[in-house]
């Protein structure tokens, strides 16, 4: 993952309000219930803000995600699309850290448009190589489409916008049993697209993968020179145990006010599990 600065990248996530595009854009509260009603000048403020944040703690990059758009449709429409570059490019010319993107539920095309167009840096695609069974419906794998897009614009081989791809992704089920190892060696080997890192995340938002999945995934990537990142449930008290085996970090719910994907970035945390994947990098060979 060349484009982050430091070994070991801690990612944060920026959870967005609904944008422009989404059922709940200017029709419903986020946060849920408590929360407000969101303009597209506001939600651009706040990704600033929470990005701003996440620099100053010492992040390593952050990716923005359009988690209030519920219920995600498997690919993003274009004002969704279009919203999501704006707030890329704003984001972008202010934090100097790499910034990505994700566009539930399985944008890959989407994202890497707002990430080309915006200035963002990498992108995280949930489906790359595998069919899933989902709350949103089966979703297919995006490679084809991923590569072609990568090839019109000329960036297939180049990487200068970087693939992450889930593996066993959160918040879907495989349609039959798999082996983590096996479908890791398929999409690096099959998807047609130049991967940096596979991610690994628990079943839910917020939930922690199992660390032999971890192991198993990592094991494998590491023949093709492919990092492994720990997608989900990271934290202050696990951190430790992931940071051997895993190559980066994407981080959200653990360090957000009361533990809710939805809330602000909770600075004290934020600037604590920073502090701590610096001073495991100082007793990091090769770090």
């Amino acid at each position: 993952m060349g484009v982050f600065q430091r070994c070991k990248p801690l990612l944060g996530v920026v959870h967005l309000p609904p944008l422009p595009g989404s059922t709940g854009y200017k029709a419903r509260r986020y946060p849920p219930r408590l929360g407000k009603v969101w303009s597209l000048e506001e939600i651009i403020e706040y990704a600033v803000s929470e990005a701003s944040v996440y620099e100053d703690a010492g992040f390593d990059g952050v990716i923005l995600e359009n988690y209030g758009d519920t219920p995600y449709p498997k690919t993003p429409g274009p004002l969704q699309v279009s919203a999501m570059t704006r707030i890329v490019r704003e984001v972008s010319s202010v934090v100097g850290i790499p910034v990505g993107v994700n566009m539930l539920r399985n944008g890959s095309v989407e994202a890497l448009a707002s990430a080309y167009s915006g200035g963002g840096s990498f992108i995280r695609v949930n489906s790359l190589c595998e069919t899933r069974l989902s709350p949103e419906g089966i979703l297919e794998p995006d490679a084809a489409r991923l590569a072609k897009s990568l090839a019109l614009l000329g960036i297939l081989e180049e990487r200068r916008i970087e693939i992450l791809a889930d593996v066993d992704v959160k918040h879907s089920h495989p349609l039959v049993e798999t082996n983590i190892a096996q479908t890791v060696r398929d999409c690096i080997e099959r998807s047609g697209v130049p991967i940096a890192g596979v991610v690994l995340t628990g079943h839910a938002t917020g939930g922690a993968p199992d660390t032999d999945e971890v192991v198993a995934a990592a094991r494998t990537a590491s023949e093709y020179e492919v990092k492994t990142v720990v997608g989900s449930g990271v934290s202050q008290l696990n951190l430790s145990k992931y940071w051997h085996i895993a190559d980066g970090f994407i981080i959200g719910s653990s360090i957000k006010l009361g533990g809710k994907p939805w809330n602000p970035i909770d600075k004290e945390k934020a600037r604590l599990i920073a502090s701590l994947a610096e001073r495991l990098r100082r007793i990091t060979e090769g770090c």
